[in-house]
């Protein structure tokens, strides 16, 4: 049996006030993890360097997550 691939978000502390960030498909960041952009494996490398090279936050990476019922990402508890 294969196992289905794993997703991701995107995470970052906003240099303003120190918040965690998750990083959206239209390139914002939101302090709501259930708006974030659900990555497969295909995509993070690339949106992980993107994040990065963003300067309103430090610290970007990817954490994992999952697909609600509704869609929505949820992040997967270590």
């Amino acid at each position: 049996m294969t196992q289905p691939k794993q997703t991701k978000v995107i995470s970052a502390t906003d240099i303003a006030d120190g918040d965690t960030v998750y990083l959206t498909s239209c390139d914002a960041w939101t302090r709501d993890v259930a708006i974030a952009e659900l990555l497969g494996e295909d995509d993070l490398d690339w949106r992980l360097a993107f994040a990065n090279r963003l300067r309103e936050v430090r610290d970007a990476a990817l954490l994992p997550a999952k697909a609600t019922e509704h869609g929505l990402a949820e992040l997967i508890a270590a």
